[in-house]
C-alpha cells in the first residue's frame, strides 16, 4: 500500500505537504501545480488513508463536503425535470471526484433556508439566486459555482445561451413560413434575501423582438403564465376560448408544450396541421408524446456536471472565475410539420 513518504518523494515534497494536500486542507496555500501534482501521484498509487481509532471508514483521497443551493422545492422540481436533471447531472460527477453532497438548501414556496456553510468545501447553486443572499450567509468564503444564473464576478457559472435557443425555435417557425406565431411562458424572477424581483424571461423577449422586426407582434398572442404541463394545459384553453389561434406557438418549456398539446387534441385541433408548436428542453418526454416535440436541446445533465468539475478546479488551486456557456441544438420531430 502507498505512503505518504512515497507520494511525497515522487511528487518531491514533504510528507507534510502531502498529508495537508490530501485532509484538503483549504487553508494551506500552496501552488495550484503543486497541490494537483499531489493528487495526481496519490491517484496513481491508489492511496488510500489509515483507519484509525475515531473512525472505522476508509478516508478517500478526495473527501470534499459541498452543498446545494436550489432555488426551488421539491416539487417543483419533479415537476418540472429541467432542474432535477442538472441535479443528476451534479450527483453522476460528484460519485466520480469523491464529492458527498453533505447539505442541501431549498426554498419552500417563498421562505429562504437558514444558509450555513460551515465545514463545507464548496456550494452550488441551481437556479436564479441573488448573490447578495451568499454574502451574508456564514463561511461565505467558500467557492461557489452558480448554474443557470450568472451570480456575480467573483464567482464561476454554468449557464446555457437561453437568448440563442429562443432565436433558433423561432427562425425554424419563420422558415417554414409561419407568420400568426404565439407566444406561451411562464414569468420569470430572482431569489432576495427576503423577497423576489420579478424579471421578463429572455425567451419572451427573442419573441417579441423578432415579430416586431417583421412587422408580425400582436399583444393578443402572447399567454404569460407560471410553469409547468398543467399552465400549459390552462394557457392553451384560454387561447382556443378567445378565439383567432395562431398558426404557430414558440413555447418556452417542454413540459408547457405537452400540457398545451393536450388541450389542442381535446379540442380537435391538430397539430401540425392546423397549430405548429417549438418548445424548448427536449426532456424524455418529449419525443414520445404525440406528435413528438420539435424543441430545442438543453444539455442540462451536462450543465450539473460541468459545475462539479468547476468546483474541484477551484479545490486544487485555480483563482480566476470562470463562466461556461453550455450549447444547445435544435431536435427537428413532427410538432412543427415539415422535418
Amino acid at each position: 500500500m502507498a505512503t505518504i513518504k512515497e507520494i511525497a518523494r515522487i511528487a518531491e515534497v514533504s510528507s507534510s505537504t502531502v498529508s495537508r494536500v490530501l485532509r484538503q486542507d483549504m487553508s494551506f496555500s500552496i501552488p495550484h501545480e503543486t497541490r494537483r501534482k499531489v493528487i495526481d501521484v496519490a491517484r496513481t498509487l491508489n492511496y488510500r488513508a489509515k483507519k484509525n481509532r475515531k473512525s472505522m471508514g476508509t478516508e478517500r483521497v478526495n473527501d470534499w463536503r459541498i452543498g446545494l443551493v436550489i432555488w426551488c422545492s421539491e416539487q417543483f422540481e419533479f415537476s418540472d425535470p429541467f432542474y432535477m436533471t442538472i441535479r443528476q447531472g451534479i450527483e453522476k460527477e460528484c460519485e466520480k471526484h469523491g464529492v458527498s453532497i453533505h447539505r442541501i438548501f431549498r426554498w419552500i414556496e417563498d421562505v429562504s433556508p437558514a444558509l450555513d456553510f460551515s465545514g463545507l468545501n464548496g456550494v452550488i447553486v441551481v437556479g436564479k439566486v441573488e448573490a447578495d443572499i451568499l454574502l451574508q450567509s456564514s463561511h461565505s468564503e467558500v467557492p461557489i459555482v452558480y448554474i443557470d444564473h450568472h451570480g456575480s464576478s467573483q464567482y464561476d457559472s454554468v449557464q446555457f445561451d437561453l437568448a440563442g435557443a429562443a432565436r433558433c425555435a423561432m427562425e425554424r417557425l419563420l422558415e417554414l413560413g409561419h407568420q400568426r406565431i404565439g407566444y406561451m411562458g411562464g414569468t420569470s424572477y430572482i431569489r432576495q434575501h427576503d423577497s423576489i424581483q420579478y424579471i421578463e424571461d429572455e425567451r419572451q423577449t427573442v419573441y417579441m423582438s423578432m415579430m416586431r422586426e417583421r412587422g408580425l407582434f400582436r399583444d393578443n398572442s402572447m399567454f404569460i403564465g407560471s410553469w409547468g404541463a398543467d399552465e400549459g394545459y390552462r394557457l392553451m384553453k384560454q387561447a382556443i376560448q378567445q378565439g383567432d389561434v395562431p398558426e404557430a406557438f414558440f413555447v418556452a418549456s417542454d413540459p408547457m408544450a405537452i400540457g398545451a398539446l393536450r388541450a389542442l387534441d381535446e379540442s380537435g385541433i391538430k397539430v401540425p396541421d392546423q397549430v405548429a408548436i417549438v418548445s424548448i428542453d427536449d426532456i424524455d418526454l418529449s419525443q414520445y408524446v404525440t406528435p413528438p416535440l420539435t424543441t430545442v436541446k438543453v444539455y442540462t445533465e451536462e450543465m450539473g456536471v460541468t459545475a462539479v468539475k468547476l468546483l474541484v478546479d477551484r479545490f486544487l488551486g485555480r483563482e480566476l472565475p470562470l463562466k461556461v456557456t453550455v450549447p444547445t441544438e435544435l431536435i427537428i420531430r413532427n410538432s412543427c410539420g415539415s422535418t
